[in-house]
């Protein structure tokens, strides 16, 4: 074999060893990052799928941000009804026994008492200005509120993204207890004081309307619940799924990329051998030729 063809051989070994040193910095990139996408150049098309996939991924997180915060607002106005239901089911049950002609003075003086505490018990509860329920002020602060926003006001419903898609929404009812049955019972006058009186003769007919209406917005409010539970599931359902997929086109496959990187560090060992062994032939070459 003449010196040019040695040379010649050894140059394409020194090109085949660089670019075995090249695929194996990037399967070793792609072991140690986990990610078979280690450049858009890889698959182009993969690499603009990924994106899209993240951010819908980026998105179900914040659906389920709104979900569990629907449903935290649905349970805290669940437990608020739930206490207006045993405040009007006790002035109920006052303004039976008050209609007792045994009681005495002294007892129908603590149930008047206890019935005044718990009107204001509701008007704390819902609240509203002196428009809407009367007395000398407003409750501008009550105590059903979630997040900073009133429960039992009125106003429009609020829309919920319970979805990625554009119309996956969901509206929130309202639930304006300032107006109706409830209200009637818990309405002050100029004074302050309340005008429901639990000795009236319909007093068990308004208390028995104000309950009907807080059944009706319990009923409201579990139907949504149920619908959040639901969604919220099929959320988790979807994001999971998607997970799944973003992985088979993600991840590198550390099994196969690790065989890959044995592989070629046997032909770059293999390389290294014989491009030595040209390169000491062409050493004991030259002299050869100088000499003659």
């Amino acid at each position: 074999m003449s010196s040019f063809n040695i040379q010649n051989h050894a140059s394409n070994l020194a090109a085949g060893l660089s670019r075995i040193q090249n695929s194996t910095d990037a399967v070793t990139t792609r072991i140690s990052s986990g990610q078979r996408l280690d450049r858009p150049s890889r698959d182009s098309a993969d690499t603009g799928l990924v994106a899209k996939l993240d951010s819908q991924q980026s998105r179900f997180g914040a659906v389920e941000v709104n979900l569990q915060n629907g449903v935290s607002r649905m349970q805290v106005t669940s437990s608020h009804l739930e206490t207006l239901a045993q405040v009007v089911t006790r002035l109920s049950e006052i303004a039976t026994l008050k209609q007792n002609a045994l009681q005495s003075a002294s007892e129908r003086a603590l149930y008047s008492e206890e019935t005044a505490q718990l009107l204001s018990q509701l008007r704390q509860t819902i609240g509203g200005t002196q428009d809407e329920i009367g007395g000398t002020t407003a409750v501008v602060s009550p105590l059903g509120q979630f997040d900073g926003a009133e429960l039992f006001g009125g106003g429009n419903p609020q829309t919920l993204a319970i979805g990625v898609g554009a119309n996956d929404e969901l509206k929130l009812p309202v639930l304006n207890f300032r107006t109706g049955a409830l209200a009637a019972v818990l309405r002050q006058n100029a004074t302050g004081a309340f005008v429901f009186n639990a000795d009236d003769s319909g007093a068990i007919s308004a208390l028995g309307a104000a309950l009907d209406q807080i059944s009706q917005a319990q009923a409201q409010v579990g139907s949504v619940q149920s619908r959040l539970e639901f969604a919220a599931g099929v959320a988790t359902t979807a994001r999971t799924n998607q997970e799944a997929a973003l992985s088979v086109i993600r991840d590198a496959d550390i099994a196969a990329e690790t065989t890959l990187k044995a592989r070629l560090q046997i032909l770059s060992e293999g390389h290294t051998a014989m491009l030595a062994q040209a390169r000491d032939a062409t050493a004991k070459l030259l002299p050869l030729l100088s000499r003659s």
